[in-house]
């Protein structure tokens, strides 16, 4: 009978000693998986915001608005510019808008500028929204980065 409860009891040991180990094991991997989940739906919640543009009719004042927002996504995430003034693409927060606007040149031919949002910040987004406020645009692509969250996003005139 003895010999029998120091078996029984060593069990509870062994038992309660691997309960332990599960739960010491378990607990870390709980936190990384809910640290995944949060930033999985902050990427969600960050992406709905522009690509409810796609493929919409939206105005000069929508295109500054998509502006300003990128540049303070950049300024709050602290992504860095190169020489030229232009965000560096860190592949993972940077957020970069380009803008095509036709351009008429001196043979008449209608040809397509790509205007960066740091060229239309430069000349003031104010000026943008209000020479181009009754003009309409579209968001004619958006681009992805490695975690899946928007990376680029390229408008275009409706002339």
């Amino acid at each position: 009978m003895v010999v029998r409860e120091k078996v029984k009891n060593n069990m509870k040991k062994t038992l309660i000693i691997i309960l332990i180990i599960l739960i010491i094991v378990m607990i870390p991997i709980m936190i990384k998986f809910s640290a995944y989940k949060t930033e999985q739906n902050e990427i969600k919640k960050f992406n709905l915001t522009y690509e409810k543009y796609k493929d919409k009719n939206i105005y000069g004042a929508e295109v500054g608005s998509i502006i300003n927002s990128a540049i303070n996504n950049n300024k709050k995430n602290e992504i860095e510019k190169d020489e030229n003034n232009r965000y560096i693409d860190d592949n993972k927060y940077c957020l970069i808008v380009g803008i095509n606007i036709p351009i008429i040149d001196e043979e008449g031919n209608e040809k397509e500028d790509l205007y960066s949002m740091e060229a239309i910040e430069e000349l003031g987004v104010d000026r943008f929204v209000k020479n181009f406020s009754t003009y309409e645009f579209t968001v004619q692509e958006i681009k992805y980065n490695q975690i899946n969250r928007i990376n680029y996003i390229k408008i275009k005139t409706k002339f």
